[in-house]
């Protein structure tokens, strides 16, 4: 189809005037406005010993419980999906936090919990090895 070199310009012209949209809002999140805190999500992975594995996971929904108790979010537990490549970890715990300061916060009240000291203590019999990643969520 050939245009007239008018046509052309008219809709170059149109084209240019047009608003790109943020990829926030392609997303359907345009509401969303950034305070400029950095989220940070806190990761753990507990691989079992052998035959231990149901326990590890209520040890770990007591540590939960017990988060409750010192005014702390439970946060989220996960368990090995058996169509996995056998790679993941029997039982895995995540929590997001606001910024820094509220992890910050997390870690000194777990950390002056005693109650919370000793669910620890009892999961350090039952995993064979311990995993803790921190991350600062990226934004799209």
């Amino acid at each position: 189809m050939k245009l007239p070199r008018r046509r052309f310009l008219h809709l170059v012209a149109a084209t240019a005037a047009v608003p790109i949209a943020s990829p926030a809002a392609v997303l359907g999140q345009g509401t969303i406005t950034s305070t400029g805190a950095v989220r940070i999500v806190e990761r753990t992975h507990y691989y079992a010993k052998p035959g231990l594995a149901a326990e590890v996971l209520d040890v770990r929904r007591k540590a939960s419980a017990v988060r409750v108790s010192i005014g702390l979010p439970a946060g989220e537990i996960f368990v090995k999906y058996p169509g996995g490549d056998g790679s993941e970890p029997d039982v895995a715990w995540q929590c997001t936090f606001a910024d820094v300061a509220a992890r910050d916060a997390d870690l000194a009240a777990r950390a002056a919990s005693a109650e919370f000291e000793s669910v620890r203590v009892q999961m350090r019999t039952l995993y064979a090895r311990f995993e803790r990643q921190v991350f600062a969520v990226a934004s799209l």
